[in-house]
């Protein structure tokens, strides 16, 4: 022991603790002379911070700028519905609206809102037993503009015999007597007939019902 005290120099000792610092990258010089709350963004080298150094649930949204997010960092799939929005998958297809059919019934086409039969009915003898049959039916007579515009979508008929279609028209000349209707046919013919004279007919329904 007193071989290695009388070579302990001041040279020796300071030589040996530069080596060791060297060795140990100064780390335990770093640890010791460290302050609190010392090491700032401007000591950390880019990309220094890596996923595995971040605690679970240290990030939440106050440390995310506004905006900074797009569809590619969040997980779509794994959203749920919107509270308001919990009708909304089905209101596409659905067939009611506050309770009431929002369809066509069965045999009826729809035509800009509105839904006719698709091939006209059986004529009748007159256009009140056609007015009353749609009635029954949940429907009425379409106007004379109405099944005008319809002309190129359904067959109205020839106009030959019965084969056109009634119209809502009833009226009569200025004295109360001989009454009359309107009749349309595919031609696009509005013409006016007595109201006993036989027509086929087709009856309209609202889309909402």
């Amino acid at each position: 022991m007193r071989k290695i005290r009388a070579q302990l120099t001041y040279a020796n000792v300071i030589s040996t603790l530069c080596l060791f610092l060297l060795l140990t990258g100064g780390s335990a010089l770093a640890a010791a002379t460290l302050g609190k709350n010392s090491v700032g963004s401007r000591q950390l080298k880019s990309k220094s911070v890596t996923t595995g150094k971040i605690a679970l649930n240290a990030v939440n949204g106050s440390r995310v700028a506004n905006g900074s997010l797009s569809g590619a960092d969040i997980n779509l799939g794994a959203l749920g519905t919107v509270p308001s929005a919990t009708s909304a998958a089905s209101a596409g297809t659905s067939n009611t609206v506050g309770g009431h059919a929002a369809s066509c019934p069965s045999a009826t086409t729809l035509i800009r809102g509105l839904c006719f039969d698709s091939i006209p009915n059986a004529a009748v003898n007159n256009v009140t037993e056609a007015a009353d049959a749609c009635a029954a039916k949940g429907g009425w007579l379409p106007s004379p503009l109405e099944l005008y515009s319809i002309r190129s979508v359904l067959n109205l008929g020839t106009g030959t015999g019965s084969d056109h279609q009634y119209a809502d028209a009833y009226y009569s000349n200025t004295s109360g007597g001989s009454y009359r209707t309107i009749v349309v046919n595919g031609n696009g013919a509005i013409t006016e007939s007595e109201v006993n004279v036989p027509s086929s007919y087709i009856c309209a329904y609202q889309l909402l019902r």
